[in-house]
């Protein structure tokens, strides 16, 4: 069952010229307001404003202004394996030539949920999600191995998640 929550940074919106202050000078009740939000992205503004001091008007000023500036986006997050996706793995890709070409196109690959460009051995760290081992091969060496400019992809199998924490820590070091 997918499970709202607010997600931090990842995705978000760029600043715009009317933000006055980056993203990251957050106060403490930006704060809490983000760790109730992360725990239940459904909650009232009522029930935010109650459990931060503020009225519900002044707590759905704080989130949207928080929306606004690309720190949070509520979303739903769904569980792989509740949709049937149990073939999950973790790529490692070296590049030649453009490394943004080679991301785009991996991108618009069906199955690919996260692509970070990155400096060192490994110029892409791609996760991708299937059905069945027999899906993932033919979505890792089928599809994303043709991509011209992938040079070698290094593939790590997920066989458990022992840890997964989708609660950033902010500036005050607050971690739910």
């Amino acid at each position: 069952m997918a499970k709202a929550r607010a997600e931090v940074a990842e995705g978000s919106t760029p600043r715009t010229e009317l933000s006055e202050e980056p993203p990251w000078m957050l106060d403490e009740v930006d704060e809490r307001l983000i760790g109730l939000l992360e725990e239940d992205g459904r909650m009232s503004y009522a029930d935010l404003g109650a459990a931060v001091g503020l009225t519900p008007g002044g707590a759905r000023a704080r989130v949207k202004r928080l929306q606004e500036r690309g720190v949070i986006r509520v979303i739903g997050v769904t569980s792989p394996h509740a949709v049937g996706l149990r073939s999950i793995a973790s790529l490692q890709i070296e590049v030649s030539g453009s490394i943004d070409s080679v991301a785009n196109a991996i991108a618009s690959c069906d199955g690919v949920r996260y692509v970070v460009l990155g400096s060192g051995r490994f110029s892409l760290l791609v996760e991708v999600y299937a059905q069945t081992p027999g899906e993932l091969f033919s979505l890792i060496n089928r599809q994303i191995r043709e991509v011209p400019g992938v040079s070698t992809i290094e593939t790590f199998m997920y066989d458990s998640v022992h840890t997964h924490r989708p609660v950033f820590p902010t500036t005050h070091g607050r971690e739910s």
